[in-house]
């Protein structure tokens, strides 16, 4: 649950109704939630039940008391921040019974691609909230793009976890081709290596640390917000050619739009979403060839572009703080 809604639902007088801590003393603060919700439900002191939901296995069950408040008449807005919850409905043992307690309750998804999938698994009570872009004092700025001959070499923000699903090693092959081929290139990465199902954690450290002694590397590993938002100024393209299995709507590309940058996306359902009418440079997946050529072809074009900036002022307005807010006071009734 973000900062944002908490704020929103305490203005609206809600009661809190989420565990804390971690190990057995998780468990205990869930068990201790769980009775404290089932009580009010009982009571009839609850009409309203917003419950920002897990989409693995143990996760959902121990949702369950929310769910199942629905019974008892408690309208139940369940907020999905993940692609895997439409994975969680088309398993073959719990995802019958996920599909039977969500086609009763509401859901938020924060992207478009989820909609369609939702409502032809039965979930018809589907809502699209997207993200937003906000970070306190540090403000997203969209500035002229630098020039690649006056302020040195072209620089490509890496602003994710380091993942192979993600893309990150085609993208380091891909300017590694083009420093190879005389063009000046740097990529400045961001983020810790994080296993998947390409690439377990240890081979990705691995992978990594042969990386870091190039010439046209620059990995800056987790930095504080502020700092990623100068590296994000400064960069020249945007690089995100994920085919993560979970991708829903990366923070870095929002941030990204907001801030004018060029971008590399993979042609997913989730990136597609996500970028919408933004101007991208599109390739199939990880693959280092396709990025590289890409990557060529947002040299190639004008540093200063119109419709890039344009499409930037439509993005800070599409993921403001302000929009996200009257969005969940809309559909929470608040």
């Amino acid at each position: 649950m973000t900062a944002r809604v908490v704020a929103l639902l305490k203005r609206a007088g809600s009661r809190d109704f989420s565990y804390r801590g971690k190990g057995l003393r998780s468990v205990a603060s869930c068990a201790v939630s769980a009775l404290r919700l089932m009580t009010s439900v009982w009571q009839g002191r609850l009409s309203v039940l917003y419950l920002v939901c897990s989409r693995s296995n143990a996760g959902f069950v121990r949702d369950l008391p929310a769910y199942f408040s629905r019974f008892a008449g408690v309208r139940v807005i369940v907020h999905v921040h993940g692609s895997d919850v439409v994975d969680l409905c088309r398993k073959p043992w719990i995802g019958p019974f996920a599909r039977a307690l969500f086609s009763r309750c509401e859901l938020i998804v924060p992207s478009a691609h989820l909609l369609a999938p939702l409502r032809d698994l039965g979930v018809r009570h589907v809502h699209l909230c997207e993200n937003f872009a906000d970070h306190g004092s540090v403000r997203i700025q969209s500035a002229e793009l630098p020039t690649t001959a006056v302020d040195g070499p072209w620089r490509i923000l890496w602003n994710s976890n380091v993942m192979a699903s993600k893309g990150f090693f085609a993208v380091a092959e891909a300017v590694r081709a083009l420093a190879v081929g005389g063009t000046p290139v740097r990529l400045v990465t961001l983020g810790r290596p994080i296993g998947d199902e390409t690439m377990n954690q240890h081979a990705c450290y691995e992978a990594l640390k042969r990386l870091e002694g190039q010439t046209w590397m620059d990995h800056r590993g987790s930095v504080d917000r502020l700092t990623a938002m100068q590296l994000l100024q400064e960069a020249d393209v945007v690089c995100l050619p994920s085919h993560y299995i979970s991708e829903c709507q990366p923070l870095s590309l929002i941030e990204a739009m907001c801030a004018g940058r060029k971008l590399v996306i993979a042609d997913t359902p989730a990136l597609l979403a996500t970028t919408g009418d933004y101007p991208c440079k599109k390739v199939s997946g990880p693959v280092a060839s396709e990025i590289t050529l890409a990557l060529r072809h947002a040299m190639e074009e004008p540093a200063s572009d119109e419709a890039l900036q344009a499409a930037a002022t439509h993005a800070r307005e599409r993921f403001s703080p302000e929009r996200f807010d009257r969005d969940m006071a809309r559909l929470l009734q608040i």
